[in-house]
């Protein structure tokens, strides 16, 4: 009997180690990601930060991989970003530059955070423990594009940005200063407020008599390319012009583009990657993309009744 009370505890004990050894397993830690909201060139760029991460060497499986998306309000954005820092989160990669600005302000320095697709990277240059990568707009080879395609440099530009993207405003000027280049050329602009003000300012440009539209590299305006813009623009007969590849595929003429999966998304996961491999964030150069390629719609085009010029390069993804 004692032999079998002795057994007992001995089972009693090991189970209990063993209970214990699993409640003291060390839990995974957090690579926080920040999308600020859904379409294709946002969410390019998280596929190209989940490869950078594994071609700088992090094995994913060993981590938590917390996705967040903000669905374009900054408000949601930094409590998502809070939240983060608050867990402990490793690093925090923030994707469009409300997401940035408020992991930047959540963290404080004490995370390291990497940012993506920030058009105005010196809207990060005074926050500490922070590196990441920027998509600046060539404006001067998209207007290339326009010109090209519209068959004429005097033409009436309109312009949508939201108030609640610090970079939009800047663009908005440099797009004006490359615009400067043709003679008879205008640019009118409207700021948006909040997503439901678009259908009101688009509908305002186009009674301003513009010729066409450019996008930005603006969220809150790309983000509802599709369901408020091109249904009043395509109605109206006013092509859109867009800012990146994925635009044109939903229904924009043309494009001079950046590769936001290969080459905005990617160098942020590379730089996360060295971050979690013991680099300082601070001795990680931020990176600038801008060397776009030309992309168009040719269905597009047939509906506008634009030819497709043969003076400028460009690529079709009209069956992309």
């Amino acid at each position: 009997m004692k032999k079998i009370i002795s057994l007992i505890i001995a089972l009693s004990l090991v189970i209990a180690a063993t209970f214990a050894f699993s409640s003291c397993k060390k839990e995974k830690d957090t690579i926080g990601i920040i999308q600020f909201g859904s379409h294709e060139s946002l969410n390019n760029c998280y596929d190209g930060i989940i490869l950078g991460l594994k071609e700088g060497g992090i094995n994913l499986d060993d981590y938590n991989v917390e996705l967040l998306n903000s669905n374009f309000d900054p408000s949601v954005s930094q409590s998502q970003a809070n939240t983060l820092v608050n867990k402990g989160a490793k690093v925090i990669i923030a994707i469009a530059t409300p997401s940035a600005v408020a992991a930047a302000n959540a963290s404080d320095g004490k995370v390291p955070v990497v940012y993506c697709a920030v058009t105005d990277g010196s809207v990060m240059a005074n926050y500490e423990n922070i590196t990441g990568c920027s998509d600046i707009p060539n404006f001067e080879k998209q207007l290339e594009v326009v010109t090209a395609f519209m068959g004429k440099n005097d033409i009436k530009i309109g312009v949508l940005y939201s108030t609640e993207e610090s970079s939009s405003p800047i663009q908005v000027s440099s797009l004006k200063e490359a615009a400067k280049a043709y003679t008879g050329m205008q640019v009118i602009d409207k700021a948006v407020a909040d997503i439901n003000t678009i259908d009101t300012a688009v509908n305002a440009l186009i009674n301003d008599g513009v010729d066409c539209f450019i996008n930005l590299l603006d969220n809150t305006i790309v983000g509802k390319l599709e369901t408020n813009i091109l249904p009043i623009t395509n109605e109206k007969k006013i092509p859109v012009f867009g800012s990146e590849i994925e635009q044109v595929k939903v229904g924009c003429v043309a494009s001079a583009s950046i590769d936001y999966t290969n080459d905005v998304g990617m160098e942020s996961g590379k730089a996360a990657a060295k971050i979690l491999s013991g680099t300082n964030a601070s001795d990680i150069k931020p990176i600038i993309i801008s060397n776009p390629t030309n992309y168009y719609n040719s269905k597009v085009c047939e509906e506008f009744g634009l030819t497709v010029p043969t003076t400028i390069s460009a690529t079709d993804v009209a069956n992309g």
